[in-house]
């Protein structure tokens, strides 16, 4: 199993890599959505290079919903990705993977829609289709995802530790909120410090509005300290999402997963688990949303 970071600058990823990063996803802000950090296309260019350079992969984000007019953008950055040589591209929208196969880079496409990826019949059918793998849906509970991982014949990959994304609109929701209260919204624009709680429920939520639209997040990060050690024998790529934290918080993450794997110490495990326990949960891994019927 590898273990997928999003870096904050290029001046992190090297010390990141030290601490047992095998991949790297990055990307920019007009083809991205919610990155630790958006890099224009020079720094791009500049932190794949550093990335082989340490003998990692890198894997471009090119998560965001494609309209008609952004076709033309689309196809222009991914041809931009050809010299780079790149490892993998993350994409949602099926329109990349028309445009990738046009391209004949199809084989580097990594399927990843959020919460369409619940059964181990998508892997047989992207499989077929050519691409490089897929990232199951993080709504996925334990059990399912080794059932999903175990026949599958491309790269299974999920989305292990960090802030999980529950709802994105195009809208600007934070602006609109402000203009019909007649108050200034633009501080609060890009503003990942912000937090929203609904009348019924105590929970806080991170929501942040950016070119892409509206973000809102779980209230607390997904941590998966306890299953590592099972997640290891089913997976191919373990992500640790970094948005809200910092390059010290990754390293600390990563230092206790390397930590867990080396030792094969469940009992340890829950001891890490439990330090983060007041911010901390374990997501969907034992409990089905009330969706999955």
């Amino acid at each position: 199993m590898k273990f997928a970071i999003t870096p904050f600058s290029i001046e992190s990823i090297q010390e990141l890599s030290e601490c047992g990063v095998d991949i790297f996803i990055v990307g920019t802000e007009e083809f991205s959505n919610r990155l630790a950090h958006a890099f224009s296309m020079d720094e791009l260019k500049r932190a794949v290079e550093t990335i082989h350079h340490l003998g990692k992969e890198v894997y471009i984000s090119l998560n965001i919903i494609v309209h008609h007019r952004d076709l033309p953008s689309v196809e222009s950055f991914l041809s931009d990705l050809l010299p780079l040589h790149v490892d993998g591209i993350i994409f949602g929208d099926l329109s990349i993977y028309q445009i990738a196969k046009r391209l004949d880079i199809h084989q580097l496409l990594i399927y990843s829609p959020e919460t369409l990826n619940t059964n181990y019949f998508d892997p047989i059918f992207w499989h077929k289709k050519g691409i490089k793998g897929l990232t199951i849906s993080k709504e996925i509970t334990l059990e399912d995802i080794g059932k999903i991982a175990e026949t599958s014949q491309i790269e299974i990959s999920i989305i292990g530790h960090g802030h999980l994304n529950m709802f994105h609109s195009r809208r600007p929701l934070i602006e609109n909120f402000f203009k019909y209260n007649q108050d200034t919204y633009e501080k609060y624009l890009e503003n990942r410090n912000l937090k929203i709680v609904e009348e019924i429920r105590k929970e806080a939520y991170p929501i942040f509005q950016d070119v892409h639209g509206t973000h809102i997040f779980r209230d607390k990060a997904l941590e998966s300290y306890k299953e590592i050690i099972d997640l290891s024998n089913m997976i191919d790529v373990f992500i640790v999402d970094g948005i809200f934290k910092d390059t010290n918080y990754m390293i600390e993450t990563m230092k206790n997963y390397q930590l867990i794997l080396r030792n094969q110490d469940s009992l340890q495990a829950t001891t890490i688990s439990k330090q983060y326990e007041s911010d901390h949960d374990s997501g969907f891994l034992y409990k089905k949303t009330v969706y999955d019927k």
